[in-house]
């Protein structure tokens, strides 16, 4: 990881409010946590996204790549900026339900032009890596060869071997823990959940049903 780069990530996460720490958040695995990264934040202002999205192409100018994909929506803003930035192609992935299931699918052409490339996928911010492994299995599915994963900010809950890549590239990791909601200290000491960001909203919805 490049120290400078990721000093400027961190400058701005930080300086437009994006990273919220010493809060009380309910993550889409149902799991509780004392931090959020809102990367909808970082989208209010262009010149943000597209400002990390260079430093991402920087960190990735050792690869070889024809097209960046990054599954929609904020993965999508991630991609067009670092194709821009690397004056290449860009594709996104949609979010479809297939028989009850999740997945993620290349359509309106972009699955025939991604066949027998070289591509880029990224995403803003990585938590789970859930996302980005669907947005890969949708490239390969169209036959396009995936050379890497990237993002802006890795949580650091995966690796490139658990992505299924040669090289997984981000600018800065940061760290917010996660428990099970059922031992939540937070819960316990009545800390307010965040209903605001994340899935608060959702989580004290179901509870109060």
């Amino acid at each position: 990881m490049n120290q400078q780069r990721k000093a400027e990530t961190r400058a701005i996460i930080e300086a437009c409010g994006a990273l919220i720490e010493d809060d009380h958040l309910v993550y889409a695995s149902g799991d509780h946590g004392n931090g959020w990264i809102a990367k909808d934040i970082i989208n209010l202002d262009p010149r943000l996204p597209q400002r990390l999205s260079e430093l991402l192409a920087e960190a990735a100018g050792h690869l070889s790549f024809d097209v960046v994909c990054g599954p929609a929506v904020g993965g999508l803003i991630c991609a067009q900026f670092t194709a821009l930035a690397r004056s290449c192609n860009c594709v996104y992935a949609e979010r479809v339900m297939v028989e009850g299931e999740e997945q993620f699918e290349l359509r309106r052409g972009q699955d025939e032009f991604v066949k027998g490339r070289r591509v880029l996928v990224v995403d803003d911010v990585v938590n789970t890596g859930y996302s980005m492994k669907l947005a890969m299995q949708s490239v390969r599915a169209c036959g396009g060869e995936v050379v890497g994963a990237a993002t802006w900010i890795n949580r650091g809950n995966i690796a490139a071997a658990e992505l299924g890549v040669d090289e997984f590239i981000f600018l800065d990791e940061v760290s917010l823990p996660s428990w099970p909601a059922e031992t939540c200290e937070l819960c316990a000491r009545g800390v307010p959940i965040n209903t605001r960001y994340a899935h608060g909203a959702e989580f004290l919805s179901a509870t109060s049903s």
